[in-house]
């Protein structure tokens, strides 16, 4: 039974982000903190998070409170779709969701997407952000996180395995009673 418990969680899931919201506004958000002060003000965001970093269309890189490029990778797979993926194992951050905006300076149309992510893919996961309705381009994506780490599910299973043999190995000592 433990061998299928741990074989079980040491199997790796594809993550994927949670289904976008978009929101046009007036002008541009401006800088990073801008964008975080927004997305907590307007429920987005949790009051804990923080800007970790930002890529934008020219590979320029950003950091905020994490060298975001250790932790994250960015492939830009069209002007209007870019895969991401990251592993904040060790950064001391858990993900809470990604913007991007628009390329477009357009009076009046600022373009916006935010994608959340769900409570399994916190620490470690991928997907895909788009603006395909309307297609646009993807000027900048910028990530925000909450300290805090939880641990991998391979530790778990790693911890829970060891739980189970040692109560194995107290019961076979003690006997039953």
């Amino acid at each position: 039974m433990l061998t299928a418990l741990v074989g079980l969680s040491l199997q790796q899931a594809q993550a994927h982000l949670l289904a976008p919201q978009q929101f046009n506004l007036a002008s541009p958000l401006g800088s990073p903190t801008d964008e975080q002060n927004y997305l907590i003000a307007n429920g987005y965001l949790p009051a804990t998070s923080q800007f970790l970093g930002k890529f934008d269309k020219d590979n320029n890189i950003e950091d905020g409170a994490i060298n975001i490029d250790q932790y994250v990778t960015v492939t830009m797979t069209s002007g209007s779709t870019w895969d991401i993926s990251w592993d904040l194992t060790g950064s001391g951050f858990t993900l809470d969701g990604v913007l991007i905006k628009d390329g477009v300076e357009s009076p009046g149309n600022q373009l916006y997407r935010f994608y959340g992510v769900s409570a399994d893919e916190v620490l470690v996961g991928s997907g895909t952000v788009t603006f395909d309705d309307p297609v646009k381009g993807i000027s900048h994506i910028s990530f925000f996180g909450s300290p805090g780490q939880v641990p991998d599910s391979r530790t778990t299973a790693v911890l829970l395995g060891l739980a189970l043999t040692g109560l194995a190995g107290l019961r076979a000592r003690f006997g039953r009673n």
